[in-house]
């Protein structure tokens, strides 16, 4: 497969990706491929190798993508697969391709190394508390982002009921912590109808993840062709699935309880007051947004 940004005749091809087999490819090596195969689509539409790349890697992948290591290839590949597939009502290449997906790409976050004891694993694929020159830091986006938002736009619809639970039944409070941080960090998704292009990825308090910038809703996007009509990324019935959900299994007591874990926290993490200023803040508009008792 070659780049999708070049200049004049010469476009670079990435070679390393047929001259070596799969289980010697590295991160660095697939780094920019999959970067390439995210921003494509929205920029020149699909072009055949992207196509048959993206399908290659979503089979090839999944059993090398373990650790802190790999989680920015993670997050790629989802955003390469959504770039190609950005509207989940269309049909894949074969029936049950998403279900497909979803049982292997989706089920890595779960895998056994990305867990210890019930509680994430330091080096797991979603981070757990990370420590930064400027004090610690729980992450509501990358990989933890990238896998809830593959599930909730791909699994079919009649199955989310049942699996938004298992997701409120994980009791690792890191976890926790980070979904209501995540839900007010992708409000103008979950609540709107914002874009993964729409998500703060810089910043600590975001909820953007690797190639996420590049996800507009349609393939070529609309800031390219003005005739395309943007998909919404998030649909109506699935938000209302998920409102559902949060208020069947949040309260407000519950995140008191999180916040009160915050604040034992910081023996062991000292700094964690803008974590905790953070997490008040988002409970208080999760609390009135989702009218929560």
């Amino acid at each position: 497969m070659g780049e999708a940004w070049f200049m004049g005749a010469k476009r670079r091809m990435f070679d390393d990706l047929m001259t070596d087999t799969p289980d010697h490819w590295t991160p660095e090596v697939l780094r920019q491929p999959l970067y390439e195969l995210a921003s494509g689509p929205g920029c020149f539409g699909h072009l055949p190798e992207w196509t048959a790349w993206t399908h290659f890697l979503l089979a090839q992948l999944p059993t090398r993508l373990d650790g802190a290591s790999w989680a920015s290839i993670y997050e790629c590949l989802i955003s390469a697969f959504i770039a190609h597939y950005p509207d989940e009502r269309a049909d894949g290449p074969y029936e049950g391709f998403y279900a497909d997906v979803l049982a292997t790409v989706g089920r890595i976050p779960m895998s056994a190394g990305n867990w210890l004891d019930g509680e994430l694993a330091e080096r797991g694929i979603i981070s757990s508390i990370e420590k930064t020159p400027n004090g610690p830091c729980i992450s509501s986006g990358g990989a933890f982002s990238a896998a809830l938002f593959l599930h909730l736009k791909y699994l079919d619809q009649a199955d989310i009921g049942s699996w938004l639970p298992s997701v409120f039944a994980i009791r690792d409070y890191i976890w926790r912590i980070k979904f209501v941080l995540w839900m007010d960090a992708s409000s103008s998704i979950l609540l709107g109808a914002g874009q993964p292009s729409d998500l703060e990825f810089d910043s600590d308090d975001g909820s953007g993840w690797e190639a996420s910038w590049c996800l507009k809703g349609n393939s070529p996007c609309k800031d390219v062709d003005p005739s395309q009509v943007e998909v919404h990324f998030i649909g109506g019935s699935r938000q209302q699935l998920f409102r559902d959900a949060v208020k069947a299994h949040v309260t407000i007591a519950d995140m008191d309880a999180l916040n009160a874990c915050l604040e034992v926290m910081d023996m062991q993490y000292p700094g964690t007051d803008q974590i905790c200023n953070r997490f008040r803040r988002a409970a208080s508009v999760i609390a009135r947004d989702y009218g929560l008792a």
